[in-house]
């Protein structure tokens, strides 16, 4: 009898060591829940200004293209060098791929796109871009 008794005891203490240990361990999801919901919101907030700071600075370089094709188209005019197909041709090309990169800038869309993909192809045509013009603006000061 007494064996029973102390079977009984004893398996009565551990049901509750493990509904004190099943609680803990819903309490501890819980909270790693609600520390993942924090985390993923300061990510969209983190990336939301990450978007914007390279929304700003890529229309920056944008408008410095247009800028700098403006004053090639200038130049050209000044110079007599209208009659330079090839010239005017490149001036041209440059000018459609700053319009490409404005308008893919404008329609990109974070919740459908991978922004990291899209940000290292868009700096990467971004800065292609800049190099071409660097390189026509030397070549039409000669």
């Amino acid at each position: 009898m007494a064996f029973a008794v102390m079977s009984i005891f004893a398996g009565c203490g551990t049901s509750e060591d493990k509904t004190a240990a099943a609680e803990k361990e819903v309490a501890e999801a819980k909270e790693n829940l609600a520390d993942a919901k924090r985390d993923a919101i300061l990510d969209r907030k983190v990336e939301a200004k990450e978007w914007q700071d390279f929304q700003d600075e890529s229309n920056d370089k944008i408008t410095t293209n247009n800028i700098k094709i403006a004053e090639l188209k200038r130049r050209m005019l000044q110079s007599g060098q209208l009659e330079n197909a090839v010239l005017r041709e490149r001036i041209i090309s440059l000018e459609m791929k700053n319009t490409e990169l404005r308008k893919r800038m404008e329609t990109y869309d974070a919740s459908q796109n991978d922004w990291a993909s899209f940000k290292r192809e868009f700096s990467n045509d971004m800065d292609e871009l800049g190099e071409s013009l660097e390189d026509l603006t030397v070549d039409s000061k000669k």
